[in-house]
Formats: structure tokens, C-alpha cells, sequence
């Protein structure tokens, strides 16, 4: 790819060229949530060496992979410990933390929930992909476009509602289809003083394979489409997915 360098785009002075193109499958809700994230940074005028981007385990793992911004990547299932030691000896980093599923199941969700008591000024952008369930000790993948597997298969958190009970300040919920919405959350959780938490529901696009094909990705936005709505300031008791027929999206906690 030839890089235009009349008109750049916004984010190439944020991105290591050699490293794209990026492993994430086409349509891959990773690179969308990426590319809100350092489209955000720039509306905040952030000083870039103050900010710093946090990672897990898995394909959201690989975010920091990609970006000129001071990173770490906790391969070991600490992200948000890691986070939250960096941010406590460095009180003016601004520090970011992406997440997903096996990153919960690693750490048990103590560090995120201690993040959260303890009041910490970090900003998870959880990036719900639907990874991993456990089934008889057995990792096994589930997605809102597959059927329980069984009676003691475990399913997702509801982390708006874990969020708010461990003191979050700042709450959101979206999808890669609602992208000017989680630009604007994203940016309201950037600057909030105390721990926030953005969630986007994405699930992995491979889960289609198990009928022999990938997911198309126009066929996930329409799936957005039509199983979301919007409800701002909903209870965030009332937004376990497993309990709804749509997805609640919106903002649910904003505190200031």
C-alpha cells in the first residue's frame, strides 16, 4: 500500500506501517474499536507521551502491536493489575486497558473490581468478543448467534452492572456498527477522573466456522442492526444479555 502523503489519514502518525496489515480478520470488531480509539485521541488534543495503552491475552492482545503510543502487553492474565500499579506510581499517565473475555476468566475479575473499589483512574475498553466459556473445565466458544450448549455452560458477565457495583464512574455500552456513539463514550471516558468502562460487543467472527464459513461482515452489522436498542441511563441490573431479547446499548453511568 502506497501511503498518500499529501493527505494522510489521522491515524497513520499513531500506527507502526511495518506491522499492518494487522492479523484481525476483515470486518473484525478489534480494528474498528482500534480506529475509534486514536480517532478519540486526537479530538482530546492528548499529550501521546502521556498516554499509555494496556493489553491482554488473544486477538485483543495484539492491539498494542500496532501502535506508536507507550504500551505493555500482560500476556499473563494481569492486564488490569498492571494498569492500575502503572497508574498509581504514575498519577499523570493517562492509562488505557483493553480486554476480553479470557482475560476476565484468567484474573477472575478481582483486579477489575479492585480497580473499580479502589477508585483507580483507569479506562477499560472491553472489547466483549465472546471467547471463551467453561464447560466441564473445557474452554468452549458461545456467541449470541449460537444456543446454550448445555445447562451448566457459564455465560458472559454483565459488566456494566459489575462495573457500577465496584464503583465506576463512567459506564457505556455499544457495538462496532455504533461508531460515532462509542467515539463520543470513549471520549467522555478519557476524561473522567475516576475508573471508567466502556463495553463493545463484539463477538468473534469465527464462531460462524462452526457451520463451514466465516461471518460476513455486512450479515454482524445487520445483526446489530436489528437485535440493539438504545436506552440511556438504563438500570444497569437490567442489561445481562442473557436475560434480554435485544441488546440494550447506551450510556448507563456518567458521574461526574
Amino acid at each position: 500500500m502506497t501511503k498518500n502523503l499529501e493527505n494522510p489519514h489521522p491515524i497513520d502518525s499513531l500506527l507502526c506501517e511495518n506491522a499492518i496489515p494487522s492479523v484481525w480478520c476483515p470486518g473484525c470488531g478489534i480494528g474498528i474499536v482500534v480506529n475509534a480509539f486514536l480517532e478519540t485521541l486526537g479530538k482530546i488534543d492528548a499529550d501521546l507521551d502521556k498516554i499509555c495503552v494496556v493489553s491482554g491475552i488473544g486477538c485483543t492482545g495484539k492491539i498494542t502491536n500496532y501502535l506508536k503510543l507507550n504500551c505493555h502487553n500482560s500476556s499473563d492474565g494481569n492486564a488490569v493489575k498492571y494498569a492500575t500499579e502503572l497508574k498509581l506510581k504514575n498519577p499523570e499517565l493517562n492509562v488505557i486497558v483493553f480486554l476480553n473475555d479470557t482475560d476476565f476468566i484468567v484474573s477472575k475479575a478481582e483486579d477489575f473490581i479492585n480497580a473499580g473499589k479502589n477508585k483507580v483512574a483507569i479506562r477499560v475498553i472491553y472489547i466483549n468478543n465472546f471467547i471463551y466459556i467453561i464447560t466441564n473445565h473445557k474452554a468452549l466458544p458461545v456467541t449470541p448467534f449460537i444456543r446454550t450448549i448445555d445447562e451448566n455452560t457459564e455465560l458472559p458477565f454483565n459488566i456494566p452492572h459489575l462495573a457500577k457495583s465496584c464503583g465506576a464512574q463512567y459506564v457505556a455500552r455499544w457495538t462496532p456498527l455504533h461508531i460515532r456513539r462509542l467515539k463520543y463514550s470513549m471520549l467522555d471516558a478519557l476524561q473522567k477522573p475516576g475508573f471508567s468502562v466502556v463495553e463493545v460487543i463484539s463477538p468473534c467472527l469465527m464462531y460462524f466456522a462452526t457451520d463451514g464459513k466465516i461471518g460476513k461482515t455486512i450479515d454482524r452489522m445487520k445483526f446489530f442492526q436489528d437485535n440493539t436498542v438504545i436506552k440511556h441511563n438504563e438500570p444497569t441490573e437490567n442489561l445481562d444479555i442473557r436475560n434480554q431479547d435485544e441488546i440494550i446499548i447506551g450510556n448507563f453511568v456518567d458521574i461526574s
